[in-house]
């Protein structure tokens, strides 16, 4: 009854009854423990085994979209140079290659030595050299973090939109070579930044509101005479602090946790919810009002069975669906059980492989796809 329950989720606003968006999130636990009762209960031939059976089945669309049966697939990637492909990029794969990835400003606060991290970043997209890039929580500055600069130029992504959420300039002080201090003005740019070896024809914002942190671009490509509408989204992130890890850490290993830590967690998740069905919401509307082809891609904060994923894919497929396989986490934790990275493609598209990196270089790994028109 609970895992049936939990499938309102996707289509009640969490406005309305937040308190389905707990159940939605919790949808994989569910299914895991139908799954061990449906099991248990048919080994003793205990006719209460219909009742996970049947909930199992009634809940089987949303299975699917959380839980992937492609094993086996062999990834089409790599192979001869196909005929279409004469793109800008065009090289020794099939299809066109789309790398989205959560950043995490690279690492720029420090919280895993940032230098060596951002290196390490910079030669995974240089290794991957996907023809479309697109970065949630981009960081770029004018002195020391060039990143702006060293993806376009180096990596060679000639086309580029960053229309950045946060711009601050603010005074600062290096050390030089000679031990002298070098006083300068650092530009610090923070946002949601698409990076391409196809033209971009048009580009646009979809309007989220006061909120900084979170936002959606979108850029018309030209994709060998095609035009394609990228959208490139980061929805409203939960923003758990230190200290909210830590109370979960406790939750997890069975220690006792205060009332009042979990209900700053669950006040958090609630807000967050709410704010991502408004922007759920503007996307789609905007994307209703373009009539071709579209993509959409990027760390929407939420799983697959929740209003936020239900909205966005809407004659959509998932990637992921098409081409991956198991549970596919993309949320680089000890909760990492969970999808919240997505890359939805216009039907018409032929999917050829979907892929996850598991490293552990951002708080989230890169998703790649390969896809045909």
């Amino acid at each position: 009854m609970v895992l049936g329950l939990s499938c309102l989720a996707c289509y009640i606003e969490p406005a309305q009854y937040w308190q389905l968006s707990f159940i939605g999130f919790a949808f994989p636990v569910l299914l895991i423990v139908n799954l061990l009762f449906l099991l248990g209960w048919a080994l003793a031939f205990n006719r209460f085994a219909l009742v996970p059976l049947i909930a199992i089945l009634l809940a089987w669309k949303f299975i699917h979209i959380t839980f992937a049966f492609n094993f086996g697939n062999e990834s089409k990637e790599q192979g001869p140079s196909a005929s279409f492909r004469t793109g800008p990029s065009a090289s020794l794969r099939t299809g066109i290659k789309l790398m989205s990835w959560n950043v995490k400003a690279f690492d720029i606060y420090n919280w895993s030595h940032n230098t060596e991290s951002r290196k390490n970043m910079l030669d995974l997209i240089k290794k991957e050299n996907p023809d479309v890039l697109c970065l949630q929580e981009f960081y770029t500055n004018s002195e020391t973090f060039h990143n702006l600069a060293y993806i376009r130029d180096t990596l060679g992504y000639p086309y580029c939109y960053f229309p950045a959420a946060v711009d601050l300039v603010k005074p600062a002080r290096l050390k030089t070579q000679k031990h002298q201090w070098h006083s300068y003005l650092l530009d610090q740019q923070w946002g949601v930044a698409t990076f391409s070896k196809f033209p971009i024809t048009d580009t646009g914002q979809v309007d989220f509101g006061k909120t900084l942190s979170n936002s959606c671009i979108y850029t018309n490509l030209n994709i060998n005479g095609k035009t394609v509408r990228l959208y490139n989204v980061h929805f409203q992130s939960i923003h758990l602090g230190d200290e909210d890890y830590a109370a979960l850490d406790e939750l997890e290993d069975a220690k006792k946790t205060p009332w009042s830590s979990l209900k700053i967690i669950m006040k958090k998740m609630r807000l967050a919810y709410i704010r991502r069905t408004l922007q759920a919401n503007a996307v789609a509307k905007n994307m209703a009002g373009y009539a071709g082809s579209k993509i959409v891609c990027g760390d929407f904060n939420d799983v697959p069975v929740s209003y936020t994923y239900h909205t966005v894919s809407q004659n959509l497929q998932d990637a992921f669906v098409e081409a991956g396989s198991g549970f596919s986490p993309t949320f680089s934790n000890k909760f990492s059980i969970f999808r919240i990275d997505y890359a939805l493609l216009d039907p018409t598209f032929k999917i050829n492989s979907y892929r996850v990196i598991h490293r552990e270089l951002s708080d989230h790994y890169p998703v790649i796809v390969s896809f045909n028109l």
